[in-house]
């Protein structure tokens, strides 16, 4: 318990420190997406996020889904993930368990939204990028 109260705190402290801002030009650019393979994720400061986590996103019709794996950080047992995502304020899709994916123009990838504590001053908290995705295999 107490390596996971560790674990935990160093990543409040590694978010707070290295938190950076999605860039966008307010357009949703979600064609860029879809059908991509998103595996290794990676923090802003560009360390590896330590936990297992791919994602594909899907289009059927005006509807966008999620689906992929990833590795529960409490249990770490993997986990298959199929949800659907819903446009939310024009530019970033918002699943059913309120995770929040945005296309970012300068890293030419998907953004996973927002983080558990408070942004640095300077970062609106709406646009703060939590990890990045590397980019695999197209569909």
């Amino acid at each position: 318990m107490k390596k996971l109260y560790v674990f935990y705190l160093f990543i409040i402290l590694s978010l707070a420190t290295f938190a950076q801002q999605l860039n966008t030009d307010g357009e949703p650019h979600f064609d860029k997406l879809v059908g991509v393979k998103f595996i290794k994720p990676y923090y802003p400061n560009g360390v590896n996020y330590d936990f297992l986590l791919n994602y594909m996103i899907t289009k059927k019709e005006n509807d966008y889904y999620l689906t992929g794996k990833w590795e529960n950080p409490g249990t770490t047992e993997i986990e298959n993930v199929k949800t659907k995502l819903k446009v939310y304020k024009k530019i970033f899709l918002k699943s059913e368990d309120g995770d929040i994916f945005a296309y970012d123009i300068k890293k030419n990838t998907l953004a996973l939204m927002g983080a558990e504590v408070a942004p640095p001053p300077g970062v609106d908290p709406e646009f703060e990028v939590f990890i990045y995705f590397r980019k695999g295999s197209k569909k």
